[in-house]
């Protein structure tokens, strides 16, 4: 866990950070956003992983991160997408998570790999996903994981 903030606002940090990501979903569930919805989305993707780095875990600055590749991915913006989508897969797999956690990460490597145009790895962490997935007791993290499958460009149902 990341060190307090000298100022000593571990709560307000927390609360920030769990109000930019609830905002971030709003945002991401929309229809269509607006140029400024679109700025906002990504700024509040990126305030969230700043303030839950003051205050979280690794969980947390995973969770931050794939939701930063998963915003990029939805702008255009590949390159930034891959780079975050792949530090949370790695913290994932660094800690040993083998359940939603890793599911989750896979998912954001397939869609970070489809936005920057790799379709074989697009397919092949989907696929990879999927075995998690099918592991998973949980039958509400298996939709929520496999719905977010079912939503990347160009990869075909399973």
């Amino acid at each position: 866990m990341a060190e307090e903030p000298i100022d000593g606002q571990a709560g307000w940090h927390r609360q920030v950070a769990i109000e930019a990501f609830n905002r971030a979903w709003e945002l991401i569930e929309l229809d269509v956003r607006t140029p400024e919805q679109d700025r906002e989305l990504l700024a509040v993707a990126f305030a969230s992983r700043y303030h839950w780095g003051w205050v979280g875990g690794d969980e947390e600055a995973m969770v931050g991160d794939w939701l930063i590749a998963h915003v990029a991915s939805l702008e255009d913006l590949g390159d930034l997408a891959h780079r975050y989508a792949t530090t949370a897969l790695d913290v994932c797999r660094a800690n040993g998570w083998a359940d939603w956690r890793l599911a989750s990460m896979l998912e954001g490597m397939a869609r970070a790999s489809a936005a920057v145009g790799d379709d074989q790895a697009r397919d092949r962490y989907a696929a990879e996903a999927r075995r998690v997935l099918a592991t998973i007791d949980d039958k509400d993290d298996r939709e929520l994981i496999a719905s977010q499958l079912s939503s990347i460009p160009g990869l075909t149902p399973a």
